[in-house]
């Protein structure tokens, strides 16, 4: 028997019509396949990190004199995601994540535990003292990485060479619920700050933690992670290597990605304050989320001949004038028009990114992949509440949109590598 040694492109097989017809089924067979209490669970339990970074900051800005201290520790929670999701997708991969999510609950619960106790004003302000920075970033490090786990766990149960369709369906419907998961996470907490007090948002999250994240490891799924390192190499379907020059690129457009968020979430709040209508600014924002939820879940009812590389540069093709036409408004519901526009390419470039990493990455090393192009978008959306709120405290918010045209720029820059980078993989394995 001769062997075939080279190297094949990451399969991306085409049904005969241009329509996926797994697809039309919809999330009926996405829940067949689940169950109810899993898709709750897997909601629910992606609340405590969204509510992280603004109940921090909620509760330090209510015992600190000035914005830079909230600021500061919202900022360093997001560095520690971005240091702990790659570690904790690492561990899963190796022990399973039951092991590893149940663990860092735990840790969570304490992590907010000194969380609150250092950011309490015990000696008047609040300072930002060791004790506040570490807590911060513990808290970030250990917060249990929900979203990432499940698109591992649908990648790795949907192994058929015609399930390309049903993947982009599941993947497009977890990038809903982690868009969905931001926008009420944070109006959770201002809801709950200004009914109850600064403090009570995290010690919800630590509850939610508590409940909803154990329900999601009940799921058999959840201990597949080792499985799947133990068997790698043993006839389990995948590619034999992570394609490093694409992880690359794909880091690069999350954090483009993470950083039209972030810029756009601190350029709105400033917006509203300009525009005489203070403290909608997260209305605004989340006009965004509503299209980009929408787009990410219409990505399995596109054309199967269309290939991740040529979604991904379209979008942002789409996404860099979008951007752009949000320097003309001057009312908010002209803003969130423009909101709407900007959100419906940024859904389906997600999708898109994470299912090819997931088709270029091996089984065994799945929760890397998709914890460290997580941790991406979050470093990216920390970068984007940064340099937004930097400009637009010097120059108003048209300046501060700056940073949101440049993020979309690099995700074209980045798309229009990958499109290079996948027609090399085609020659390489036609060589």
């Amino acid at each position: 028997m001769t062997r075939n040694n080279k190297a094949q492109p990451p399969h991306e097989p085409t049904p005969p019509t241009d329509r996926r017809p797994v697809a039309d089924e919809g999330f009926a067979k996405l829940i067949r396949l689940v169950g109810w209490p899993y898709v709750v669970a897997s909601a629910l339990a992606r609340l405590p990190q969204s509510m992280l970074t603004i109940g921090a900051l909620t509760y330090v800005a209510a015992g600190a004199s000035d914005f830079t201290t909230p600021g500061a520790v919202a900022a360093i929670a997001g560095v520690g995601v971005g240091i702990g999701a790659p570690i904790m997708g690492t561990a899963s991969d190796r022990w399973g994540q039951r092991i590893v999510l149940l663990l860092s609950t735990v840790a969570y619960v304490a992590a907010l535990g000194g969380l609150l106790w250092a950011g309490s004003p015990r000696d008047g302000l609040v300072q930002l003292d060791p004790t506040l920075i570490g807590s911060a970033l513990l808290a970030g490090m250990v917060v249990p990485q929900v979203g990432p786990m499940a698109r591992v766990r649908w990648i790795r149960r949907l192994t058929g060479p015609n399930d390309r369709a049903t993947i982009d369906l599941a993947l497009g419907y977890e990038s809903t619920v982690d868009e969905l998961s931001y926008v009420f996470g944070p109006a959770l907490v201002g809801i709950v700050a200004s009914a109850a007090g600064a403090p009570v948002p995290l010690v919800i999250a630590g509850v939610l933690a508590m409940i909803a994240v154990p329900a999601f490891v009940a799921d058999r799924s959840s201990g597949a992670g080792a499985a799947v390192a133990h068997q790698a190499g043993a006839g389990v379907s995948g590619p034999v290597r992570t394609a490093w020059g694409f992880m690359a690129i794909a880091v690069a457009g999350m954090l483009g990605v993470g950083a039209v968020f972030g810029s756009l979430a601190t350029t709105m709040t400033v917006f509203a304050d300009e525009s005489g209508h203070p403290g909608t600014g997260g209305l605004l924002y989340a006009a965004m989320g509503i299209t980009s939820g929408l787009g990410a879940l219409s990505v399995s009812r596109w054309p199967a001949r269309w290939s991740a590389a040529a979604r991904w540069l379209l979008c942002a093709v789409i996404a860099v004038p979008a951007t752009g036409l949000l320097l003309l408004p001057n009312d908010p519901w002209q803003m969130a028009l423009g909101l709407l526009l900007v959100g419906a390419p940024i859904g389906p470039i997600l999708v898109t990114i994470f299912a090819a990493a997931g088709q270029r990455t091996p089984p065994a090393r799945l929760g890397f992949a998709m914890t460290l192009l997580s941790a991406s978008i979050t470093l990216g959306t920390s970068a984007g509440n940064l340099l937004g709120g930097t400009v637009a405290d010097a120059s108003g918010h048209r300046a501060a949109l700056g940073v949101t045209i440049g993020a979309a720029v690099l995700l074209l820059a980045c798309g229009a590598i990958f499109a290079r980078y996948a027609k090399w993989e085609r020659l390489r394995a036609s060589a």
